[in-house]
């Protein structure tokens, strides 16, 4: 920053909780790198940023950056892709999904903070050592999970709720096989209960806390959830939020400077 003769200062903030599962560091390193570009006048684009946040978070060693910020950045519903090569490309599909459908969704959409925090780094270091070691189970179950998110999109081409539904579950059963241990039995005890009201659910990122989300049978069951939940003794706190789904991806607002804070 010679040029400036000084340097920047950064200040990031979210409101969700402490290991939420929702990819927040990787979101707000993607939103960092943004604001930095374009404060230096330099150009980039969405997909540049996606792999500037994948190189920072090896870097810091966290575990994570591997899909999180795309789910951010991007706009609407979307699958990421990447060929078994190196440098590590990441290639992004935004679904072309019909307006009804939609709003349908977000009608069916919860999410649910259990109250767990989500510790992923232990979680995933478990699941490298376990694919390092190449054990068959792993690597089969790695295969199905790509197969799983191919046929999730394909669900939502086709407006289908119920097959989105099950893909959803398929993908926390294949979770808990990458990471025994993922399911707290708090978590467990909820998901059970709430079974007759979904049609699939799962918990965020690697699991082991975090936020729950869930595809409801019905339409607008957010009070319904929250009863269920509310009568089953020893989960601790929980927090029952509705969900919008973001169509437009990263955007900036330019705050006056008669107003900087």
């Amino acid at each position: 920053f010679k040029r400036w003769g000084g340097g920047l200062e950064l200040r990031s903030w979210s409101a969700l909780p402490h290991g939420s599962g929702l990819g927040t560091s990787s979101i707000l390193a993607g939103a960092a790198f943004a604001a930095v570009y374009r404060s230096t006048g330099r150009s980039y684009d969405t997909t540049s940023l996606i792999h500037d946040v994948l190189y920072l978070e090896q870097i810091l060693t966290t575990g994570g950056g591997w899909q999180d910020q795309v789910g951010g950045l991007f706009g609407g519903v979307k699958v990421a892709r990447s060929a078994a090569q190196l440098p590590l490309r990441v290639e992004v599909e935004q679904l072309s999904l019909s307006q009804d459908f939609t709003s349908v969704l977000q009608q069916h959409l919860l999410l649910v903070y259990t109250g767990k925090t989500r510790l992923a780094r232990n979680l995933l270091q478990d699941v490298v050592r376990s694919w390092y070691a190449r054990l068959p189970s792993i690597v089969q179950n790695t295969e199905q999970l790509v197969i799983n998110a191919e046929e999730c999109a394909e669900a939502c081409r086709q407006g289908s709720l119920s097959r989105l539904g099950l893909c959803m579950d398929r993908y926390w059963q294949q979770k808990k096989l990458m990471a025994p241990g993922c399911e707290p039995a708090a978590v467990r005890m909820m998901m059970n209960k709430l079974q007759p009201l979904i049609l699939g659910q799962s918990l965020a990122g690697a699991g082991g806390g975090g936020f729950l989300f869930l595809l409801t049978r019905d339409p607008q069951q957010k009070e319904k959830v929250r009863d269920v939940l509310s009568k089953i003794q020893g989960i601790g706190s929980f927090s029952v939020h509705s969900v919008e789904l973001d169509m437009d991806g990263i955007s900036f607002i330019q705050k006056s400077s008669e107003h900087p804070d």
